[in-house]
């Protein structure tokens, strides 16, 4: 998972859409993710992950399988939450005249409903379109061209300091952690399961220290600078592309229309 989440911001500097105008892609992102969220429509839901994905695999070069091992990470928090949607349990007096599975427990039945199937379903279609959303984002644009839209958004200079503090400061931490595992397991750290335990505390007190030891030297280096200017003055020579605006506007169209003729 750790090097799934790596190669995350590996793509979003070498992709073949890394040159495309941040704002063409951030609205892009915003449209499909808002129409997604906001209708609840299922046929809306499709199109705009059939849509993101194609774009990611097709126009931004990302590998399919790279791209599959990306939605597995939310796919099993999603599993979760389905089960506990899919599942309902009652007495079994209150059984309802129609559903799909039963099974008796005692005087309780276990039980899955037409609706929770629906619930269910409208779920695992709207989390994956907005997941597609995101990901095309965050695998398309490089941090940098996101600072500069939410400078031009006139967003606290605080608020975008932390966002790109805390985006880096994940990726060093992954990066940390690969490295402690690799030397631990490389030492046969996790072959046994009491090595594994030990040597799983051991890592997470390393993390730790290193942790506190970046933010101390990031911390250094703010107060280096005066500490009351912008960590991120950036600025790019891209341009507004025609063809790009009017994908973007046959992708609100279609959306619209989609909302419209199957509400």
């Amino acid at each position: 998972m750790s090097n799934s989440i790596l190669r995350i911001d590996q793509y979003a500097n070498t992709n073949a859409l890394k040159n495309v105008h941040p704002a063409e892609k951030c609205l892009l992102t915003i449209s499909f993710l808002c129409f997604s969220i906001l209708t609840e429509n299922l046929l809306i839901t499709i199109f705009s992950f059939c849509t993101m994905s194609l774009l990611i695999i097709f126009t931004a070069k990302i590998p399919f399988w790279q791209y599959i091992k990306l939605l597995l990470i939310p796919a099993i928090f999603l599993l979760t939450s389905i089960f506990t949607l899919l599942i309902s349990i009652a007495p079994s007096t209150d059984l309802p005249n129609t559903f799909i599975w039963s099974m008796n427990i005692s005087s309780w039945v276990v039980y899955i409903s037409p609706y929770s199937l629906s619930q269910a379903y409208q779920l695992i279609t709207t989390v994956l379109s907005s997941v597609s959303c995101l990901y095309f984002l965050i695998i398309t644009t490089p941090l940098h061209q996101l600072i500069w839209v939410l400078r031009k958004l006139r967003l606290p200079v605080l608020f975008i300091e932390l966002i790109g503090l805390t985006y880096q400061f994940i990726f060093v931490l992954l990066a940390n952690l690969q490295e402690i595992y690799i030397a631990q397991s490389s030492r046969l750290g996790y072959h046994t399961y009491r090595s594994s335990l030990s040597s799983i505390s051991m890592l997470v007190v390393t993390l730790l220290i290193k942790s506190l030891r970046y933010a101390r030297e990031t911390q250094i280096a703010i107060d280096s600078r005066g500490g009351d200017e912008g960590l991120y003055d950036v600025d790019h020579n891209l341009v507004y592309r025609k063809k790009h605006i009017l994908f973007i506007v046959f992708c609100l169209t279609s959306l619209t229309s989609l909302a419209f003729f199957t509400r």
